[in-house]
């Protein structure tokens, strides 16, 4: 399955002392592979920090670069193209005022044809209907236990 990284769900994989790390380090091993922004690489430089100092940082980044190397992590250019659609699904939803991450996320699940994104912005990834064809995203860790039901993982009828 390829999942979408979003920051909030890969920095609750990496740092044991959250209250998600569990649920949401099973859910990206379960993964094949997870793709993951430029923009999430900032964010959480961002994050840890801010809650950790430089080198944990340093160190999420490094690893997660290092499983870029065996594909367990895909790294995907974001072009000008991929911003400016970007910037029309934050038009689309701005009551949710949502990042610019978070609308890179949305193209980039288009492009995998996923509708798996790791994450615990919940507000915001159920509000927001995928490109796919999805009835809705598949949130991860939440939704693991529903990988097996064809109602999230089913494109909708045309």
């Amino acid at each position: 399955m390829i999942v979408i990284g979003d920051t909030s769900g890969l920095v609750a994989a990496v740092n044991n002392t959250d209250p998600e790390h569990q649920a949401a380090r099973s859910a990206w091993q379960q993964a094949s592979t997870t793709v993951v922004s430029p923009l999430v690489f900032a964010e959480i430089e961002h994050i840890m920090t801010r809650d950790g100092g430089p080198s944990a940082a340093y160190t999420v980044n490094d690893w997660l670069l290092e499983q870029a190397r065996t594909l367990r992590v895909q790294v995907p250019e974001v072009s000008a193209e991929t911003l400016r659609r970007a910037r029309r699904v934050q038009t689309r939803y701005a009551s949710l005022r949502l990042d610019l991450t978070d609308a890179v996320n949305v193209i980039l699940a288009e492009a995998y044809e996923t509708a798996a994104v790791l994450t615990l912005d919940r507000r915001d990834f159920r509000t927001v209907r995928p490109l796919t064809g999805h009835e809705g995203f598949l949130l991860l860790p939440d939704d693991l236990e529903t990988l097996g039901h064809a109602r999230h993982g089913q494109r909708r009828s045309r």
